[in-house]
């Protein structure tokens, strides 16, 4: 059996290994050792594992990364589930894992819809890998074979990791639409505009558009904004009934570093900056909402 080792014990990280279970000999590792049926230390949880799961959020990848250096070796691939930009240097997981991991270390970064209420009542998901080197798909793909999870790859990690941070951006968007009782005409328009956006960014940040508009981007953000389980949707509803921003998740983190990613472009982007408007400088998110509808084309 492959051995594989999941860091953070999350909604994601369970239901992962729900999925992969009777094919795989897993060990989790959680800082809150309450989480763990068996206490052990990050070493030994590292011990021999072939594939690592990193189910940490973004702004801990980093530490973890090189953390978890010290205990594998050069074979060991390491797959990041992080679905964010680290905030200081704006970058995405891949660049991040890229700079925090020896040289040559095999790794890639995990998208799609795959929300883990699903994956763990057996319902059907797609994980999009982004990974350069085809090893780590052909090691990563036996996990998944037999299951509910469809694992399909491309190599362009980077264009995976930035689509993973927009749908949740615009998810949240949708989100404060169903707050405000929007029915599904509005929303629908809503929808369009957030995956023409993403598209935009994607062009102007050097991503294809062909992956953004396929299951890593257009497909998870979807997933996500219409799911009552996605914490980024219901983040967007507790704004438009709060009438500010009184809960963060990811999506709301990354407004303000992909907007300064974009800053010459931004004037392109009104649903992006509508959201930053409610986020960031406490607009009240009905007002908002009407001068999108009116001022956009």
């Amino acid at each position: 059996m492959i051995q594989v080792t999941f860091i953070g014990i999350g909604e994601i990280g369970s239901a992962l290994m729900h999925v992969i279970g009777d094919r795989a000999e897993i060990r989790v590792w959680d800082k809150d050792t309450s989480k763990m049926e068996k206490p052990i230390s990050l070493e030994e949880s590292l011990n021999g594992t072939e594939i690592v799961f990193l189910c940490v959020p973004s702004w801990v990848v980093r530490e973890v990364s090189k953390e978890i250096s010290k205990f594998i070796n050069k074979k060991t691939i390491i797959i990041s589930l992080a679905k964010g930009l680290e905030e200081k240097t704006l970058k995405t997981m891949d660049a991040v894992l890229d700079e925090c991991l020896s040289k040559g270390q095999p790794f890639g970064v995990l998208g799609g819809p795959i929300l883990a209420e699903e994956l763990i009542a057996d319902l059907p998901g797609v994980g999009v890998l982004g990974a350069k080197d085809q090893i780590v798909f052909s090691n990563l793909q036996p996990l998944f074979q037999g299951s509910s999870v469809r694992l399909e790859s491309v190599s362009d990690t980077r264009t995976v990791a930035l689509a993973s941070v927009l749908k949740n951006i615009y998810a949240v968007g949708l989100g404060i639409a169903e707050g405000l009782g929007w029915g599904w005409n509005g929303k629908g328009w809503l929808a369009a505009k957030a995956m023409d956006e993403m598209n935009i960014i994607a062009r102007l940040l050097g991503g294809d558009e062909r992956i953004v508009a396929g299951a890593a981007g257009n497909g998870d953000f979807l997933a996500t904004a219409m799911s009552p389980d996605s914490r980024n949707r219901e983040t967007g509803r507790e704004i438009a009934i709060a009438g500010e921003c009184v809960k963060t998740s990811e999506g709301c983190h990354s407004i303000a570093p992909v907007l300064q990613l974009v800053s010459d472009s931004k004037q392109h982007l009104l649903f992006l900056l509508s959201l930053d408007r409610i986020i960031n400088n406490h607009e009240k998110p009905k007002k908002v909402f009407e001068e999108l509808l009116r001022s956009s084309s």
